[in-house]
């Protein structure tokens, strides 16, 4: 499984998650950067041609969507289709990843909501 698709994909989980109340917060734009950092980067050995971790492109893509103000639904479609094609290929680990992030995000804003629980939810069923 190709490594920027992977980060490309969960930048889209994640903008779909802090997206799904219609705003993104400051509070979760920062569990982004926090997760990228601290969980993503220490564990990716893969770089981009410039020698950039290739776990950044989860928040580069998340900035994109952001600019674009791209719907919540667009973006968790994506990453729904990119599950059913690769669910196979990820190992466990990765799969909780995946959830942790999700739910870091989710709750730096006051906690999960009623817009984000149902994404959530939906995510837990793909990942299991």
């Amino acid at each position: 499984m190709e490594a920027q698709l992977f980060y490309k994909e969960l930048g889209r989980l994640l903008y779909a998650i802090a997206a799904a109340d219609g705003k993104v917060s400051d509070n979760e734009v920062r569990a982004l950067k926090r997760i990228v950092s601290e969980q993503l980067v220490p564990q990716e050995a893969s770089t981009d041609h410039f020698g950039t971790d290739q776990a950044y492109i989860t928040e580069f893509e998340f900035e994109v969507l952001a600019d674009r103000n791209a719907t919540s639904e667009e973006a968790f479609d994506s990453f729904i289709a990119y599950m059913s094609r690769h669910k196979n290929d990820l190992e466990k680990e990765r799969k909780q990843l995946i959830y942790r992030s999700a739910d870091a995000v989710a709750n730096a804003f006051h906690g999960v909501g009623k817009a984000e629980l149902p994404l959530l939810i939906e995510l837990h069923k793909h990942l299991h």
